[in-house]
């Protein structure tokens, strides 16, 4: 067997070529549309407030015809914004040839009824000439959660929390929070679910809420005690200063009443994601040896393993924190 030896000067040049044409025909393919989401891609869930904030036109409609490669809708209400067209044209095909596994396609059966929320279609030639050619397309605004099919039942609900969001986001910063704070009271439970999550996102929760929170608390839907749950714990670990309309004592009081409803979610809600939320509302509880006993207990009474472990995980961190 003999050694290789230096490769030679006409096998290099083979080798720069192919290396040239390979680079070349990289070069010349399309470039990707990053308007779209690849087939792994998640597009992040977005609550019924981020919806209406983002889109552009919020319009109740009936399809016309699902079937063409632009779903043809004719406008019924406008919500949110002001449409061009009384009948637009909906671009979803792009969404379905390239969505995430696992993932339903977007179809628009003929004659139903639809909350759209819409965006201006990303691919509209910058010519002014063309531009009014496209002015009733657009896009859904993430796909498949730029719509919410009208129920044959209880659309009515539906129809005045997307009203009522609209005038909240329409507002200046400053009272924006203020009509988010007054969604919690709503006999809507779509409402008080959208306030809760956008206070938890923009941090802006303070003690004048635990009456509100409280009662939260006692609603049936499980959703609403974890999102009424994660606020009081942002209460909790902010630390947040007396205001002076209110008396040290008053604001001990009110603290203690949030956390004796958190301790009691925490012991006996029946579900389980439920106390999970609660014991992590505990854990942010400014005095950890106020809610040790009751982690201890927890962490060995609990009939979830899942509630367990987080009982257990508050009370190391306390430890290490100690």
């Amino acid at each position: 067997m003999t050694a290789a030896g230096p490769a030679s000067p006409a096998a290099g040049r083979r080798r720069s070529g192919r290396i040239v044409v390979a680079a070349f025909l990289v070069a010349a393919l399309p470039a990707a549309d990053s308007t779209l989401p690849s087939a792994a891609e998640e597009i992040p869930p977005l609550n019924l407030f981020q919806r209406v904030a983002r889109a552009g036109l919020v319009v109740h409609v009936r399809v016309h015809e699902g079937a063409l490669r632009f779903a043809l809708v004719d406008v019924l209400e406008v919500l949110k914004g002001s449409a061009p067209a009384e009948r637009l044209r909906i671009a979803f095909r792009d969404f379905n040839f390239s969505r995430p596994r696992d993932t339903d396609p977007i179809v628009f059966p003929d004659g139903q009824e639809e909350i759209l929320f819409l965006v201006p279609y990303n691919q509209v030639p910058r010519s002014e000439k063309k531009k009014e050619k496209y002015r009733d397309l657009f896009d859904l605004l993430q796909g498949p959660q730029g719509r919410i099919t009208v129920p044959a039942e209880g659309a009515g609900a539906i129809f005045d929390a997307v009203r009522r969001l609209v005038q909240v986001a329409g507002q200046d910063p400053a009272s924006q929070v203020e009509g988010l704070r007054g969604l919690l009271v709503s006999e809507n439970p779509l409402l008080p679910e959208a306030g809760l999550e956008e206070l938890a996102r923009l941090r802006a929760a303070t003690p004048v809420l635990y009456p509100r929170l409280i009662h939260l608390l006692q609603s049936p839907s499980p959703g609403l005690r974890v999102r009424s749950l994660a606020l009081v714990g942002q209460i909790f670990s902010s630390r947040p200063s007396v205001p002076e309309s209110v008396s040290a004592e008053e604001a001990l009081d009110e603290a203690g009443q949030a956390l004796a409803a958190v301790l009691e979610r925490a012991r006996n809600d029946p579900d389980a994601g439920v106390r999970v939320q609660a014991v992590q509302a505990l854990a942010a509880w400014p005095a950890p040896p106020d809610v040790e006993a009751d982690l201890r207990a927890i962490a060995s009474q609990d009939a979830s393993q899942e509630v367990r472990f987080e009982a257990e995980r508050a009370l190391f961190r306390a430890g290490a924190r100690r």
